[in-house]
């Protein structure tokens, strides 16, 4: 399945689409919404997805999560809070 960040080449982004990479961030969502360690998850992800390492490289810099999001939802001209709303149902 596709990235819905990623468009396949290492550390480059793309528009998210629609369909099965929908379900794979909401799966995602949810997994973040209960851990009591969200960098742990973003750790385990980037373990297993080495096209996570841009992403992982912000937050060890000190971004925070959502400010890593929120910049990656600019840089695809996406509204933050409608994405959200998309996945979160």
């Amino acid at each position: 399945m596709s990235n819905p960040f990623f468009d396949g080449r290492a550390g480059t982004y793309s528009k998210p689409n629609t369909g099965s990479s929908s379900n794979n961030l909401k799966d995602i969502y949810k997994i973040l919404s209960k851990s009591n360690n969200p960098m742990q998850v973003f750790q385990n992800i980037a373990r297993n997805n080495p096209r996570m390492a841009p992403i992982m490289d912000l937050l060890n810099k000190g971004y925070s999560p959502e400010q890593v999001f929120n910049a990656m939802c600019q840089q695809r001209g996406l509204n933050p809070q409608e994405f959200i709303k998309s996945i979160t149902g």
